[in-house]
């Protein structure tokens, strides 16, 4: 029988210190795992590259592999291949970390050159374990070294890092013949701008907006919330003077304290029932919760908090068109006014899903069905279809292969709880309930709130 093609992904790494002895090691191991890729039947749809990183750097600091784990997530990888398990992680924590990922979406890895190396078998996984433990100690023992020479360069006043790494306003320039950080002359009246109107408008959204509408298009909230922290722009670092500074320690003492004003902490009363099941309608982004606090008795001084969520892709990035804050009270009113009538609801729209996917009458033959596979394969090596039709040509071909020899019976659906619930005194027993049982009620019944283009509730799916 003709097996499904695997979609493989090419993950190719080399440390800084390696491209300085190994100048194509990158390509090498492309063209080495491409090769193996073909010869064992495998199509390539995608190489990830992460140049200059040691597999010991914090996973969040290695682009190519979250790249990798997106194209994972979306479906687009079978089997991700590797020169050696040295490419992929010297790191045992990162290691698994990744790997259940690998697991949630049933994608398993190979490294080419050590077919001893597995997650499939006890010996596998054995080799596994001990070549990450030596890999990490070689490592760790290296980064002690390195720590040592890097504390003299600083010390020194000797850059680092390379200018692709340089913060905003600075790049590497000669003094006194050695590679130093300076100001850059393009970028310096622009960073001294950011200062001046953040400590005059003590703003962080004012000061992005002014950056944005004045000096840069792209400057982001993360290269703002840089600039507020790094210690480079007050001359330091790690505490030792090391470049020139933009503000001074009594200024940047000044700033500090004006960024910490603008830190909105949520108080201790505020609690958002229905975080994490709201949709923005427009851009389909999780709305995020929000809120303020109102006097609602001016003798007393008494004040209400009041929670909203909204779209931070609009109020925030810009990017979404929402602007509009859906009130928590609105949507928990409509909820306690409708639950009953929307759990009806959805029991039908869950029962005419069912009826639509009840299967056809199977005509064709396990033999016709492989033929069927093996021509479907041969069209796809010679390029005459794309890879989503294949995918989805031959994914349709095993389930009606599948399906010749088992019938496929949906669970039913446990609604007791629901049902239960509004037996009884439903709102009777909502009310009594402090706000942290609210917010806990609601989750374990409700998975997603869908709005209207005007914001209001349009239909309600349960847990």
């Amino acid at each position: 029988m003709s097996e499904k093609i695997k979609r493989c992904a090419i993950y190719i790494r080399v440390s800084t210190s390696e491209q300085m002895m190994h100048g194509k090691s990158l390509e090498a191991q492309r063209e080495y795992l491409a090769c193996y890729a073909k010869d064992h039947g495998m199509i390539t749809v995608g190489v990830y590259a992460d140049e200059g990183k040691t597999a010991r750097k914090e996973l969040k600091k290695r682009k190519a592999i979250h790249a990798l784990l997106e194209d994972v997530k979306a479906g687009k990888i079978d089997v991700i291949l590797f020169w050696r398990l040295d490419r992929w992680f010297r790191n045992m924590s990162d290691f698994y970390k990744v790997q259940d990922i690998l697991d949630e979406y049933g994608v398993y890895w190979i490294s080419a050159s050590e077919p001893g190396i597995n997650m499939e078998t006890r010996d596998g996984r054995l080799q596994l374990n001990v070549v990450l433990s030596i890999g990490q100690n070689e490592v760790d023992t290296t980064s002690e070294r390195i720590k040592f020479v890097n504390e003299a360069s600083i010390r020194q006043g000797k850059v680092i890092f390379g200018d692709c790494n340089m913060p905003r306003g600075y790049k590497v320039g000669i003094v006194d013949g050695k590679k130093c950080m300076v100001k850059d002359p393009d970028q310096e009246d622009m960073v001294n701008a950011f200062y001046d109107y953040f400590e005059k408008h003590q703003s962080k959204q004012g000061t992005l907006r002014y950056m944005q509408r004045n000096f840069d298009p792209t400057f982001s909230y993360g290269v703002l919330r840089t600039m507020l922290s790094s210690e480079f722009y007050k001359g330091t670092y790690r505490g030792i003077p090391y470049c020139p500074a933009y503000v001074s320690e009594e200024r940047w003492a000044r700033l500090q304290q004006i960024s910490k004003k603008n830190i909105k902490h949520a108080p201790s009363g505020r609690i958002y029932y229905f975080s994490g099941t709201i949709r923005c309608p427009v851009c389909g982004q999780i709305l995020c919760g929000t809120g303020c606090r109102s006097i609602i008795n001016r003798k007393t001084g008494e004040k209400r908090d009041y929670c909203y969520y909204r779209c931070n892709r609009a109020m925030i990035d810009r990017i979404c068109t929402n602007t509009h804050k859906v009130s928590q009270n609105l949507v928990e009113k409509y909820l306690l006014d409708n639950l009953e009538n929307e759990f009806e609801a959805y029991k039908i729209r869950v029962e005419d899903i069912k009826q639509q996917k009840k299967k056809e009458p199977l005509v064709r033959t396990e033999e016709q069905i492989e033929k069927e596979m093996e021509r479907l394969n041969i069209l796809f090596q010679k390029g005459r279809v794309s890879w989503d039709y294949y995918s989805q040509e031959y994914d349709s071909l095993e389930k009606e292969k599948s399906d010749l020899k088992k019938v496929i019976i949906e669970p039913e659906r446990d609604y007791s709880f629901i049902e239960e619930l509004l037996q009884e005194d439903f709102r009777g027993i909502y009310s009594s309930l402090n706000p942290e049982n609210k917010r806990t009620f609601w989750k374990n019944t409700i998975r997603q709130i869908h709005l209207k283009e005007d914001y209001t509730v349009d239909h309600v799916d349960f847990i």
